[in-house]
């Protein structure tokens, strides 16, 4: 239990203080962005970068058996996205864009701004080597498929008139992805790693100063981006998804993991954990875009982060 509690509560603690700041107005909702921004576009890529183009031998082999790996976290995804898909169409009487909605925020687990900071602190480098690997398909597969649902589910429901072509609905999200600054870091850590080429140590040391932010900062801006949502209307829905999120996709995963691929210890571990973090920002971006159910995107965020104060340390009491 203490080894549980000294993993959970400095995540939330950090997340509550930056919640709080921006609360008090001590700082903007403008610095806020600002230190995202730096997160995804600067602190994410760099660690990335720093793990991929420098793998230590000692975690090297915890990416063997990535498919079984990825084959598990990904019914997981699909088990969540469709079963809340139903609920939202069926039971709720909403439009097929709205339940789309409902399937991301079921399914699109916050990997960057909590999983790094939480899987390092709970598994250390060898299991962040475990979450890049995810991460690297997670971003591409989730991004393609819900710009193709959504994209289907505009023409179903009547707000887009032209035709629906998922050659140049694919094309123009891998052009975005190929300009994605997660995406630039993965790759160029890969390319670097090819070479062989030595680290230069002052830009070694450069980068490990700017990687190490990652954690803290990504926590921060995830606390100070809280004050953008809210619970209003909704909320059995947003409920019932939040319960897919948190219990029944890593539910999944695990079941998956243990007694069908019999996935090693720490990758488990690692798929588990990923699976059981909440909804992430994705849903409420995507809700914009397509000025759909932008109330239930965010009450699922919300209701997400707060049940995964309770849902996540009982899924690392499961796993270590």
């Amino acid at each position: 239990m203490q080894q549980i509690v000294e993993i959970v509560v400095p995540v939330f603690a950090m997340i509550a203080l930056g919640y709080g700041v921006a609360r008090s107005g001590y700082l903007s909702a403008s610095a806020g962005d600002g230190i995202a921004d730096f997160v995804f576009k600067v602190a994410v890529p760099l660690l990335l970068f720093r793990s991929l183009s420098q793998p230590d031998p000692a975690v090297s082999s915890g990416v063997l058996g990535a498919l079984p790996f990825l084959v598990s976290y990904f019914l997981g995804i699909a088990v969540a996205w469709i079963v809340a898909m139903v609920l939202v169409a069926q039971v709720f009487g909403r439009g097929l864009r709205a339940s789309v909605i409902g399937g991301v925020a079921a399914s699109f687990s916050n990997l960057v701004l909590l999983g790094i900071p939480l899987i390092e602190r709970a598994f250390g480098a060898a299991g962040l080597q475990i979450l890049f690997t995810l991460i690297a398909v997670h971003l591409i597969t989730m991004m393609s498929t819900s710009t193709l649902l959504m994209e289907y589910a505009a023409r179903h429901d009547g707000t887009t008139k032209s035709d629906f072509s998922p050659l140049k609905i694919l094309r123009r999200v891998m052009t975005n992805l190929a300009v994605n600054p997660i995406v630039i870091g993965i790759v160029c850590g890969l390319v670097f790693r090819w070479t062989g080429a030595p680290m230069p140590s002052l830009a070694a040391t450069t980068i490990e100063a700017v990687a190490q932010t990652t954690a803290p900062l990504a926590l921060f801006a995830l606390g100070m981006g809280l004050i953008k949502y809210g619970i209003a209307g909704n909320v059995v829905p947003a409920g019932l998804i939040t319960g897919l999120s948190l219990v029944v996709q890593p539910f999944v995963v695990f079941a998956l993991g243990v007694w069908v691929l019999d996935l090693p210890p720490l990758t488990l571990q690692v798929a588990v954990l990923a699976a059981a973090c909440p909804t992430g920002v994705n849903a409420y971006l995507f809700a914009t875009y397509f000025g759909t159910a932008q109330g239930l995107a965010t009450n699922a965020i919300v209701l997400a982060l707060l049940g995964s104060v309770v849902t996540l340390p009982l899924w690392l009491a499961v796993l270590v």
